[in-house]
């Protein structure tokens, strides 16, 4: 194993590698008094909601999960008064928007990757929720400021951001880092 210095296994886990987890599709729950919120995301495995349990721990946060529509799996954050600054940076009212500035870390990169990412046929998709939003081209955005160049992805194999290419694929291994438990085929070789 190869230890990169620019990687997800470099740093110290933070609560704004959580921007990953938003990038995602994730959402963010308020306290009706604005004193304390929740960070939720659905996910499609089992391996990806225990990775993520994990993930939030590491960052001093207890999570649970609990069966949602559709077969997938929500994955949320404790109420708490520690994540109320971030849920106010992406929120506005009830909606969602994209903070300015924004910042993905290679850890939230990982996160990322261990809520929507997987290896297709043409390469390595980190799917997004909204395929034609200001969500979806600040991911790109974010992807290209990590030296990630990768191909936007409509509804039609996505949506999301596409890693093609061993040059690309390598360094995109080299900054999530080692795959989680059970990722299997759903993270990108090294």
């Amino acid at each position: 194993m190869q230890f990169s210095l620019f990687g997800a296994e470099a740093a110290e886990p933070t609560l704004i590698d959580l921007d990953g987890l938003l990038l995602a599709g994730g959402d963010w729950v308020r306290t009706d008094s604005g004193t304390a919120a929740r960070l939720s995301v659905l996910v499609t495995e089992q391996w990806r909601a225990e990775s993520l349990c994990l993930e939030f721990a590491r960052r001093g946060l207890d999570a649970d999960t609990a069966a949602a529509p559709g077969g997938l799996i929500a994955v949320r954050s404790e109420i708490t008064p520690t994540l109320v600054a971030d849920a106010a940076r992406w929120t506005r009212g009830a909606s969602l928007r994209v903070p300015s500035p924004l910042t993905l870390t290679p850890s939230g990169l990982r996160l990322w990757a261990i809520a929507t990412g997987r290896t297709d046929e043409s390469g390595y998709l980190l799917g997004v929720a909204d395929p034609a939003g200001d969500l979806h081209r600040a991911a790109g955005a974010q992807l290209a400021k990590l030296g990630m160049a990768a191909v936007a992805v409509g509804v039609r194999g996505g949506p999301g951001w596409r890693v093609t290419s061993l040059k690309r694929l390598r360094r995109l291994a080299e900054l999530l880092g080692e795959p989680p438990a059970g990722a299997a085929r759903d993270w990108p070789a090294r």
